[in-house]
């Protein structure tokens, strides 16, 4: 039986957050679930004993430091046993129409927000010798599509510290674990902000390439897995003694994800284009 962990989940209010939390509390680890909406934190905290609310904005220092007081005051000083870096949104629409202050705020949250959490927690796991941290891509991470470039972006800058930290604490004895979930029925789209203040020329010059965008989007979210299946990847992987660099969710994905990163950028543009138009 695994030993029992101190876990810190973000982004816990909702999604996939919420659902990881709920997973390791059902396996008897003590959960700190960490959001900004502290409503829906004390609902789920309601839900079973050893999860505790934690109010956290992962782009506020002085939020982050008040929440890792608690924490580790909670955890007599030893920090946790898995940081899971779930908090983030996606950011939709053509490059050209994004505000600066939304695509800051969305590598803020994505990027910036994962690396301070990160930075958080590697001194007591360091000090300990052990240590996990369990970062959430996503398969944009991998392969982008129009109308998604700057989320993309920032899950690919996901990917990439991922893999040099990984290198970076091995000798710790600490592990770091990309997970790659594909759409998920509920996540992507309560998350979405495109919100943008443009010209109807220039709006409408994408208003094609944009709806079918939309409809494939809403498409693919339809028939997403659930929250709880990414879950149950991200509590094992915590769990195993021996997790992969990588997981795909649902694993069926791999063989896509293949093709369209080794195949030439022609040919998966083109395959691409017809998905969205199909939708």
């Amino acid at each position: 039986m695994t030993r029992q962990l101190n876990v810190l989940v973000t982004g816990a209010s909702s999604g996939i957050g919420r659902a990881t939390a709920a997973e390791f509390a059902r396996r008897g680890h003590q959960v700190f679930a960490a959001a900004r909406r502290e409503e829906a934190l004390a609902s789920l905290a309601a839900t079973a004993p050893n999860i505790r609310a934690v109010a956290l904005d992962v782009t506020d220092g002085d939020s982050v430091g008040r929440a890792w007081s608690k924490i580790d005051a909670s955890t007599g000083g030893t920090g946790v046993d898995v940081l899971v870096n779930n908090a983030g949104f996606a950011l939709a629409g053509p490059i050209e129409l994004l505000a600066d202050a939304d695509v800051r705020r969305q590598f803020d949250t994505n990027v910036f927000g994962l690396l301070t959490m990160t930075r958080t927690v590697l001194p007591a796991m360091r000090a300990r010798g052990s240590g996990r941290v369990i970062n959430i891509s996503s398969l944009v991470g991998r392969t982008t599509f129009p109308g998604m470039g700057v989320y993309g972006a920032t899950k690919y800058a996901v990917e990439a510290v991922s893999d040099a930290l990984r290198q970076e604490v091995a000798g710790f004895g600490i592990k770091v674990v990309i997970i790659e979930p594909g759409f998920v029925a509920t996540g992507l789209g309560e998350a979405a902000d495109g919100k943008t203040a443009q010209s109807r020329e220039t709006t409408d010059a994408y208003a094609e390439m944009t709806a079918a965008g939309g409809r494939y989007v809403a498409a693919q979210l339809a028939k997403g897995i659930a929250p709880e299946t990414v879950a149950a990847t991200i509590v094992s992987a915590a769990e195993h003694p021996r997790p992969r660099d990588r997981y795909v969710v649902p694993g069926s994905a791999r063989p896509r994800i293949a093709l369209l990163t080794t195949l030439p950028a022609g040919v998966v543009d083109k395959v691409k284009q017809r998905a969205i138009a199909g939708a």
